[in-house]
């Protein structure tokens, strides 16, 4: 009977320890991101307006495994999409050296500020900060949907504060290209252009 206890407990043992995979956040290390070692006592502050100068998709193909980093800017293009095979809201739009990304801090709502896409006021974004990531929503008070009920949760980093320049990575989704399913995201190289 000792004998079956201890079989039972070591088979369990084996199952659990290799059953366990860790899995990683992504990006893997597999590719690097364009994200420097980053000094976190002199981060930007969000508050102002920014405007893309580089944009890297990456992509990760569950049917094959193949990881693949994508530059959406290069000396003959500068219009891209954020979504795989088109935009569908305007806000996937992006240009190099013209779009611009503004950020009101909270003032009614705790935690919930404005946001404006180049400059225009009459799209009424509102952008919720909360734990790691920050999320671009629709304003409820909206005529018309700009996201259609979906949201652009992102996360960003200072990479160069004398420079002020920020990375965010945004538009995270599932997708397929060529027919296989695939995870992909895009980093924004943001420069900060006004402060308020």
């Amino acid at each position: 009977m000792k004998k079956l206890i201890y079989l039972l407990f070591v088979v369990s043992t084996l199952v659990l320890g290799t059953s366990c995979k860790k899995e990683y956040a992504y990006p893997t290390n597999e590719y690097p991101s364009n994200i420097p070692v980053i000094d976190h006592t002199h981060d930007l502050s969000m508050w102002g307006e920014f405007v893309i100068t580089d944009a890297v998709m990456y992509m990760d193909n569950h049917e094959t495994g193949v990881k693949t980093k994508y530059k959406h800017f290069d000396n003959t293009k500068t219009v891209s999409s954020l979504r795989l095979g088109g935009s569908i809201f305007e806000i996937e739009n992006i240009e190099k050296n013209v779009t611009t990304y503004s950020f009101w801090k909270p003032i009614d709502n705790a935690g919930t500020g404005r946001f404006v896409l180049n400059g225009d006021t009459t799209k009424l974004y509102l952008v919720q900060y909360t734990g790691v990531y920050t999320t671009i929503i629709e304003d409820s008070k909206s005529p018309v949907q700009l996201l259609g009920g979906s949201a652009r949760p992102f996360k960003g980093w200072t990479t160069d504060f004398d420079n002020k320049m920020i990375i965010i990575h945004i538009q995270e989704m599932e997708g397929s290209l060529n027919g296989e399913n695939v995870h992909y995201y895009t980093e924004l190289t943001l420069k900060k252009i006004k402060e308020w």
